[in-house]
Parts: structure tokens; sequence; C-alpha cells
């Protein structure tokens, strides 16, 4: 299995972090047992999900990629905010899911067993699963299978 906890409620901006009221419901998701690996996304609210979980998680490889979600995040309106603060219309981004060269259920395939992805909901999407913020979802990669467990 492949576990993935999804970010919480957040800021609105650049690259935004967790409100407190989101990093506390991350903060109460039960950690499976024995994993293997964590794959950070590349924004700051990915890393604060590990960060939640690093003492649990000493010793654990650590790596980052951007399928796992990247610094960009949406804004209001629908909007597309870059790292750099730059706004774009939302017609003007392409999102994983919308890429068919990107094969999410491949890159879950190729993950060592029970590797924890810290993780935004456009990796759920792109696998054709339901995204919840600040959840905790098993991940079946061998049935392309997906829920939420916490």
């Amino acid at each position: 299995m492949i576990y993935v906890i999804t970010h919480g409620e957040r800021a609105i901006g650049p690259d935004p972090l967790h409100t407190e009221k989101g990093i506390e419901k991350i903060k109460k998701l039960p950690l499976p047992e024995n994993i293997t690996q964590v794959v950070i996304g590349t924004g700051r609210r990915f890393v604060e999900i590990y960060n939640a979980f690093k003492d649990k998680l000493n010793g654990v490889p650590v790596k980052f990629s951007p399928f796992c979600g990247s610094a960009v995040s949406l804004g209001e309106e629908e909007n597309i905010i870059l790292p750099d603060g730059t706004v774009i219309k939302r017609d003007d981004y392409l999102s994983l899911y919308e890429v068919p060269a990107f094969n999410a259920w491949e890159f879950i395939r190729g993950l060592p067993d029970n590797t924890l992805l810290c993780s935004g909901g456009e990796l759920l999407i792109s696998l054709g699963l339901k995204s919840e913020k600040g959840c905790l979802f098993e991940l079946d990669p061998v049935n392309k299978t997906g829920r939420k467990i916490g």
C-alpha cells in the first residue's frame, strides 16, 4: 500500500502555509505503521505535513517530487498563484490531471510499499479519486484503487 496525507486548510497566496486549523487537523491523523519512505511535494505546505510527523519518522528516507504537489496554489476566484506571486487564469494552467503524458498510477506503482506521500489534491485527482483537505488516504497500486482512512 501507498499512503497519502493531503494538505489541510491553507492561506491564500504564493506557496502558502497551513492555517493553524489546517495543521492541527493534520496532526490528529493516524500515521500508518512501517513507513519505508516519505515523498514530499515541493511546496511549503507539504513540508509542514512532514514536519507534523517528523519525530515519528526518524530515520525514514525522505525524497521530494513535484508530482506530490508544487509551490503553485489555487487562489481566490479559481485563479492560479505561481510561487513568485504571479496570478494567472485557471484556463492558462495545465495541471497534472490534464496532461495525458503524466500517468499517476505508474508513478505510484514505482514507489516502495508503505511509502507516505505528503501531497496535494492534484495527485489524487490525477488518480481518478476524490480529494479532501487534511486527510489520510490508502492507495492500492495493483488494483488502482484508493480510499480515505483518516
